[in-house]
């Protein structure tokens, strides 16, 4: 088994695997406690300052994901792939497939020699992000899992955000002409633990708010004509909203992997760890579908209301209501296009996985290659708790339908799946576990070289989630293919699929300058086949 040299960067991403398994352990052990209920809401459990469901998440009035389709029709597409999701999203989004336009795909914490057109400063891509929010004309929805604290005398990546809403609010005072409208923000966190609160969960939306103060936005009794400010904190924690979207007047929408964090920040900031990931920027009717898995998150989740006036120093009178605020979802009219390509928005949780079968049969219908870039990877619950023992991963039992999919196009087609995965100290061993059980498939069948696997090149580690099927198809988004990201349990996510020819191209370029800069990933001996 290759080692690499055990940096701070590593110890980081190690406590990190800690809090991951923190999480795994309430979610999967912990199953008495005090009854909590709601009409609206399903029963769950609190673990100390954890609420659990038990069993599937509703549904609560959620918007149609579909019907909102463009002024023409959209017609099933001609491509194999593209068809594969149209017939699989009926219902959830396939009619607002077609009219699309890839705006780019934005590399953190920097693209490099990737995209010398995305800017590269201080906070590396989240300058990207910060151009999308002061462009808005009308509504700006912003979904992340983490939003992280300064540091003493470093502004955090929120920071900047947050001062890109305070000029958004400025431009609105300044120039109401450009807002008839008016402007509403909506910020939504996603209730995760962070290394430096693992047992707050709540910690993100406190951090989005002293930032937003910092940058003279008022939290509550603002005066200022046509502006609503709205912050939110996802209910549950395991599962927890894992989805990152940033949706622009309903026409924009930018989906990955990245969290608002320093772990995505240049090193050459200080405070900065260099961890990579991928984000892709679309605009059209799909945008809208975006709005609905926004919406139907916020209505799974707690308001946070301040008294008037709040400064830093008395956001803890602030609190988290017990039931949602109202989110109006009104279209004036047919969505109009905005380009030719055909882009799709794959939007999963508890209860709603219909995204789930999309992405297992799209893999499945691979014909030549695959080629992934992935945080995590793992078969079954069991097998990543089987802690390498023998024989305790076998395929397909304990391998996830989405893996047993690749593999079926693997043996009836000779597909090649070449996989980059992050290089954690605290979760090598669930990768390992995993592709033992995966090769022990494999090499009865003299296919064992179909599937080929790297550690992550990456100084900082590697957190995307990104998929090129048969480099006709490309899929950004939080989805990792891990077992806390499908089924009953599986995270909240949102991920983008798209044929545009100028994404698939950035995203070939970026693979393959991945695949170049990976480390061979060999089994330890006691693991092989």
């Amino acid at each position: 088994m290759l080692r690499r040299p055990y940096t701070r960067a590593a110890r980081r991403r190690r406590v990190r695997g800690w809090c991951a398994g923190l999480a795994l352990w309430l979610g999967a052990g912990l199953t008495t406690a005090a009854q909590t209920a709601s009409p609206e809401m399903v029963r769950s459990v609190q673990v100390g300052p954890f609420q659990i469901p038990q069993g599937p998440l509703p549904l609560p009035l959620r918007a149609a994901l579909d019907g909102l389709g463009t002024a023409g029709a959209c017609p099933p597409p001609q491509a194999p792939l593209d068809r594969v999701l149209y017939e699989r999203l009926q219902g959830e989004g396939a009619a607002l497939s077609c009219g699309n336009a890839f705006d780019a795909l934005i590399h953190f914490p920097d693209a490099g020699p990737l995209d010398p057109e995305q800017p590269s400063g201080r906070l590396g891509a989240f300058e990207v992000l910060a151009r999308s929010i002061r462009s808005a004309r009308q509504e700006v929805l912003l979904e992340n899992m983490i939003w992280d604290d300064d540091l003493p005398g470093r502004p955090a990546p929120g920071a900047l955000l947050a001062g890109a809403v305070a000029e958004l609010r400025q431009d609105l005072i300044d120039h109401p002409e450009r807002h008839p409208q008016g402007v509403t923000v909506r910020l939504l966190l996603g209730n995760s633990v962070r290394v430096d609160s693992v047992l707050a969960p709540e910690a993100s939306v406190y951090s989005a708010a002293r930032h937003l103060l910092a940058a003279g936005v008022p939290l509550s009794g603002d005066p200022t004509p046509g502006w609503r400010l709205e912050l939110a904190n996802y209910r549950y924690f395991a599962p927890h909203d894992h989805a990152k979207l940033l949706i622009v007047d309903g026409q924009s929408v930018t989906a990955g992997g990245y969290n608002v964090s320093w772990f995505h920040v240049p090193r050459r900031t200080p405070g900065g760890r260099d961890l990579s990931d991928l984000a892709l920027r679309v605009r059209g009717p799909v945008a809208r579908h975006a709005v609905g898995a926004f919406r139907d998150a916020w209505l799974l989740s707690r308001p946070l209301t301040c008294p008037a006036p709040v400064s830093a120093g008395t956001l803890g009178q602030c609190r988290l209501e017990p039931e949602p605020s109202p989110f109006p979802l009104v279209w004036s009219g047919p969505a109009p296009a905005a380009g030719e390509a055909r882009v799709y928005g794959l939007y999963r949780r508890s209860g709603f996985a219909g995204a789930d079968d999309a992405v297992t049969a799209l893999f499945g219908a691979a014909q030549t290659r695959i080629d992934l870039l992935q945080s995590q990877v793992s078969g079954t619950l069991r097998c990543s708790l089987s802690l390498l023992a023998p024989g305790k991963c076998p395929f397909p039992s304990e391998h996830l339908p989405v893996w047993q999919a690749i593999l079926a196009a693997v043996r009836e087609r000779g597909v090649r799946v070449r996989l980059v995965v992050d290089y954690d100290p605290a979760l090598q061993l669930e990768t390992l576990a995993f592709l033992a059980g995966v090769q022990a498939a494999l090499k009865p069948l003299g296919l064992q070289d179909h599937l080929e696997a790297r550690w992550s090149g990456t100084d900082g580690g590697l957190h995307t989630k990104a998929a090129l099927v048969d480099g006709q198809m490309l899929t950004v988004g939080s989805q990792n293919l891990h077992f806390s990201s499908f089924g009953e349990r599986g995270l909240n996510e949102y991920t983008l699929a798209t044929s545009a020819p100028e994404a698939l191209s950035a995203a070939q370029r970026t693979f393959d300058f991945e695949w170049s800069r990976a480390h061979p990933l060999t089994l330890p001996f006691w693991l092989r086949p």
